[in-house]
């Protein structure tokens, strides 16, 4: 190294980087907080140091000499470099790999905590990604090799490198406002004189209709208004007159708070879906699997 460096502080790097910015001394030393007698002792210290000029002054202040306008230019880029030299807390942290989860909205709300929690018990250092995908949405990107793991209500035929369990069941009941007039048992005629609320959602070309277990054709039903999440449905109910099939498990909290109510209808059985997890067994461990099933059935009992 240059013998000329062996004293150049930080603080002499910082002065050097910004003379160019200063028509003065004094505008300097406000800039740089400190007096101008101190600052003008620094310069000559840091004149020393080098063996060259620096600056010319005049009655009207100073511009930089060539040599100076070199070191000030340089000093910029040694400071700069120099933000990297304490590493930041982040950079510190392991790095993780991101696990990314593919499932209709409804499922990610109400899985999603427990899935990290899981993470946590195993020891797992890494992120995920919820993505909200329409069961269409979900087998394309399998295919595609996009998810790592899925939350679904079909029983799909996945690749050899995938694993598939059974996790529990959920209801699907009609929800209405807590104001609606139809209360507690009703029958169908009486069901069908209410707009129902629909699932849509768009598909990459064009805004589709999607398909609910309820065993009453749409010909037979009203349309009301249409959302593609279930949370969605939630606030239509409470702000008309819209009946909802909505998943129980998502609408649990809305109905014990007394914002909607769930009907139930005669001559009509409960509609109950599966529901399944599937993971990438190249991706995902064994043991982070098993304790996902055990977090998401333990979820579906209480």
């Amino acid at each position: 190294m240059d013998k000329r460096l062996s004293k150049i502080s930080f603080f002499d790097l910082l002065l050097l980087a910004e003379l160019p910015d200063h028509k003065s001394l004094r505008s300097l030393s406000r800039s740089l907080g400190i007096e101008p007698p101190r600052l003008t002792k620094v310069l000559q210290s840091v004149r020393h140091q080098l063996q060259f000029e620096i600056i010319k002054t005049s009655s009207h202040g100073y511009i930089m000499t060539a040599e100076g306008s070199h070191v000030s230019l340089q000093a910029k880029e040694l400071l700069r470099k120099a933000e990297e030299f304490i590493p930041r807390k982040s950079q510190l942290l392991a790095p993780s790999v991101t696990y990314t989860v593919g499932g209709r909205g409804f499922m990610n709300v109400f899985f999603s905590g427990a899935m990290i929690e899981s993470l946590q018990a195993v020891n797992v250092t890494a992120l995920l990604r919820f993505m909200d995908l329409s069961p269409e949405e979900l087998r394309q990107t399998a295919t595609e090799g996009v998810l790592d793991v899925a939350l679904h209500l079909e029983d799909i035929q996945w690749p050899q490198t995938w694993s598939a369990a059974e996790v529990g069941s959920m209801h699907w009941n009609l929800y209405v406002g807590k104001n609606h007039p139809l209360k507690g048992s009703v029958s169908k005629d009486e069901l069908l004189k209410f707009p129902f609320a629909r699932s849509a959602y768009w598909n990459g070309r064009s805004i589709a209709q999607a398909a609910d277990p309820l065993p009453i054709p749409r010909s037979e039903r009203i349309m009301g208004h249409e959302m593609q999440t279930a949370l969605t449905a939630i606030e239509i109910v409470q702000h008309s007159n819209n009946v909802a099939l909505i998943p129980n498990i998502i609408a649990r909290k809305a109905e014990e708070a007394g914002l909607i109510r769930s009907l139930k209808i005669r001559g009509l059985d409960p509609i109950e879906s599966r529901i399944y997890l599937s993971v990438r067994s190249d991706k995902i461990s064994q043991r982070l699997f098993r304790q996902w099933q055990s977090q998401l059935k333990g979820l579906l009992k209480e």
